[in-house]
């Protein structure tokens, strides 16, 4: 039976020319850009699609018509639904990701046209492997992608973003047995994790904070990175849920708002998936790590119009350290219902909850800036000390395709999260340490962390082609809106009792009666409301065949409250208030593919801050700004199976508050005044290489050189340096190798993080250092069947011992031992 009946006309029979190379391990990147022999294809002509889920014999007969090809076959073979098609595709690309999953190909004749036929089970698993055009990495066996939209709100391949960008995908996960994002981003190219405390972290790029983290592209800010707060309420995400996460590195004030120039994090949520597929894991590693994972997705009737996945963790954990104990559990659920062949519904429900007891303070040093040679297991806290997370985050997203090609998006994302901490623990007599020949230190009081966070955002977009001056470009418009609210409550109960270092006892100090408020010396309530509201577009703009412009910008407001109420002295209580209305941010990025493989960018983006600091008059300082200027070569090999890129970067931070050394002048001379004057600089290089090198050969590797200064400061901040904890030079490296022939079911992978030296100065006495440091990591897969295979991961290969970086190292304590040697045995289950 004929399916369609369109002849071809526009001459898609180019020739494929495949080059074999062989390349090193640890191939130099800047060879890679320049070589122009380097993995050269030719690439089969593409155009733009949007293609919704729906029936399959139905979208083959669109997806021919549109392409202009002819599709001969049974048309009842092509029963069930398909994958939606969305972005530029060649026709062969096109016709795998509809096929996909369904057992079925379309088979290229010699005439130029596709006959419709089964799949041979031996090409399955080419096909399935081949799949990632859409930006979901579940499946592929990649270490890329080839589309993500986190830096434009444009769906563009990694070579057609004017900024830099990385994805941490499911199989790179899968592979190292990575469960939080604090180990992704461990991982990433140019990504430096910074802990605040023994429990949670801050992620900075380029000596700047990224505080936003997005979930299926909708903002939330990152609680610990707000102004005046201190502690979040909620905690690492775990990463079983999640498909992959998109970092872009530099200003993202077009698609962000308001922030830090170090960057964004977007979490992409695995979907539903057409046909059944599922696993189950059991994890068991060193110091009694144990984690059971499960995931199921298929459709929930005939047509599979309704869809339906759950994933579902548990997880029990020790710890090096005495005493440190954590247990996780997760339940994720998520329906997706069409409600016409163009209109998906998607709603879910994502709940996260830990108990652990954490490491507060780590360990003292000695006065002189020496080691206490403590043993790694050292545990300073007390027994009974405890602290819990729970987030529930329900989310709602609507998508509709129009008929020209066009689509709108809109998401909700609500998330109610928790913490409760109660403890104590010692340290080294403040900031000064111990006395190595006497061993005392002093406990540093009962503290009591009660803080609750809501979070509401929306998104809303438009996005599609238009035919201008006779070339096909794209445009994005939309808004989206942030509302976010904090509360904080803090107790802390005396006892600086002096203890013995060496010998302390964890049960020996009591815990003290919570409720009873007379025991107190200390308990206020922070409270925290951020609002924000945008509209934004984006252009890209095709010049010519080799040249594209993207435009965009952002028209953004943003408000502020911040509630101090002291429950033992009302008199201190206070109340800050500042808006930032009519915020406009510019983007702009220029693109030249110079060569069928190379593409050469420029690119501007922007971002500002708004601070609370006042200037002699009792004004609100302006907000600070933060400009990110970069160039580069980005290239894409094999079909876009492999993307490398060359980046130099300079980031201007203006507006930063100083404060005035005459208090003279402020009007209130009591608390100071401030100036606008204060201006930092970023510069450096980034290099990064992702994705297969050949057959069974995986690859993700950056290095990233950073120069951080005062431009404008204090003379004690120029002394410091800006941003001491940023290591000039950071490699991370991960690479994993099926073996050929009768060795396919062993898939062997190593890799490498390394780093040149650190420091915290909170001043020159008390700071510490971290020397740089290289860890050595690698793991072993055997696939026993189609349905079981095995994973040893092993880090730290060599027992290296460092200190983890940190907000405010100190003699007196938050020196945290970064893990030592550790193994990870993973049984899987595929259903």
């Amino acid at each position: 039976m004929l399916l369609t009946s369109l002849i071809s006309s526009s001459g898609e029979s180019r020739g494929h020319v495949q080059h074999v190379v062989a390349i090193r391990l640890l191939l130099c990147f800047t060879q890679l850009l320049i070589a122009p022999g380097f993995a050269q294809t030719t690439l089969p002509y593409s155009r733009a699609y949007a293609i919704p889920a729906g029936i399959l014999n139905q979208q083959l007969s669109q997806f021919a018509a549109q392409s202009g090809v002819y599709l001969a076959g049974d048309a009842s073979l092509a029963t069930g639904r398909g994958a939606e098609l969305k972005g530029n595709y060649g026709v062969e690309e096109g016709f795998a990701i509809l096929l996909a999953g369904s057992g079925l190909r379309a088979a290229r004749q010699p005439n130029g046209s596709y006959v419709l036929e089964k799949t041979p089970v031996e090409d399955e698993m080419l096909v399935q492997a081949s799949i990632n055009k859409n930006g979901i990495t579940e499946g592929s066996g990649s270490y890329t992608t080839r589309s993500m939209s986190t830096a434009t709100a444009l769906n563009l391949s990694p070579r057609e973003t004017p900024q830099s960008v990385s994805v941490m995908t499911r199989q790179r996960m899968d592979d190292q047995s990575i469960i939080s994002l604090d180990e992704a981003m461990g991982q990433t190219t140019g990504i430096n994790v910074v802990n605040q405390n023994g429990f949670q972290v801050k992620y900075e790029s380029r000596g700047f904070v990224m505080d936003n983290i997005k979930e299926n592209g909708v903002n939330a800010s990152t609680q610990n990175s707000v102004m005046n707060a201190f502690q979040s309420s909620s905690e690492s995400p775990d990463m079983a849920i999640y498909d992959r996460v998109e970092i872009l590195r530099g200003a993202s004030g077009l698609t962000q708002g308001s922030g830090e120039p170090g960057g964004t994090v977007n979490l992409v949520r695995k979907k539903p998936t057409y046909q059944f597929q599922g696993y189950s894991t059991a994890r068991a590693g060193s110091w009694d790590n144990y984690r059971g994972e499960m995931d199921l997705s298929g459709p929930l009737n005939d047509e599979a119009t309704l869809r339906g996945r759950v994933v579902g963790v548990y997880q029990d954990k020790q710890s090096f350290v005495d005493y440190i104990h954590s247990e996780r559990n997760v339940l994720y659920g998520v329906l997706a219902y069409d409600l016409t062949p163009d209109t998906t519904l998607t709603s879910g429900i994502n709940w996260q909850k830990t108990r652990s007891v954490p490491d507060i303070y780590g360990v003292p040093f000695a006065t002189d800036k020496s080691s206490l040679n403590l043993p790694r297991s050292s545990y300073l806290g007390a027994s009974w000390n405890r602290i819990s997370f729970e987030k529930i985050n329900p989310f709602i997203e609507i998508e509709h395709i129009f008929a020209n090609d066009w689509m709108l998006k809109s998401a909700l994302n609500y998330t109610h999260s928790r913490s409760d901490g109660r403890y104590i623990s010692a340290w080294g007599n403040s900031t000064t340490g111990v006395d190595p020949a006497l061993g005392t230190g002093r406990l540093n009081n009962n503290l009591r962390y009660d803080n609750k966070g809501e979070q509401w955002g929306y998104n809303l977009s438009v996005n599609g082609p238009f035919k201008w001056l006779g070339r096909m470009h794209e445009v994005v418009f939309g808004g989206d809106y942030q509302k976010e609210n904090f509360d904080n409550e803090f107790g802390r109960i005396a006892n600086n009792a002096t203890i013995d270092i060496y010998n302390w006892q964890p049960d020996s100090v009591a815990e003290p009666d919570w409720s009873n408020i007379n025991l107190y010396n200390s308990r206020y309530n922070d409270r925290y409301n951020v609002y924000q509201r945008g509209l934004f577009a984006t252009t890209r703009l095709e010049l010519a065949d080799e040249w594209k412009l993207i435009l965009g910008g952002r028209y953004s407001a943003y408000s502020y409250d911040y509630y101090y109420d002291n429950h033992r002295n009302s008199a201190s209580n206070e109340h800050t208030s500042l808006q930032v209305n009519d915020k406009f941010v510019p983007y702009g990025g220029l693109l030249w593919d110079f060569s069928t493989n190379y593409t050469w960018y420029l690119s501007y983006a922007d971002i500002y801050k708004p601070q609370s600091e006042r200037d002699s008059n009792n004004n609100i300082l302006p907000a600070i700004t933060g400009v990110n200027y970069e160039t580069g070569v980005k290239g894409e090999f094999l079909n876009g199976d492999l993307n490398a890129s060359l980046a130099l970067f300079r980031i201007i931070q203006s507006n930063r508050a100083l404060s005035e050394p005459d208090s003279s002048v402020c009007i209130d001379a009591d608390s100071g005044c401030y100036s606008s004057e204060g201006k930092v600089r970023s510069q450096g290089v980034e290099l990064e290489i992702a994705g297969q090198l050949t057959e069974g050969w995986q690859i993700q590797a950056g290095y990233t050189l950073t120069n951080s200064k005062y431009l404008e400061a204090t003379e004690s901040q120029k002394a410091a340096g800006y941003s001491p904890r940023t290591p000039k030079h950071m490699f991370k490296l991960y690479s994993s190798y099926t073996l050929p022939g009768d060795l396919s079911k062993w898939t062997i992978g190593a890799g490498l993080t390394a780093q040149t030296a650190t420091a915290t100065y909170i001043n020159r006495t008390y700071g510490l250092s971290q020397g740089g440091y290289t860890l050595l990591n690698a793991n072993v897969s055997y696939r026993y069947n189609d349905n079981l295979s095995f994973n040893l991961v092993g880090n730290n290969l060599t027992d290296k011992i460092y200190y983890r970086n940190l907000v405010n190292r100190h003699l007196g304590g938050n020196n945290f031992y970064g893990d030592p040697r550790n193994f990870l045995l993973t049984a899987k289950y595929t259903f």
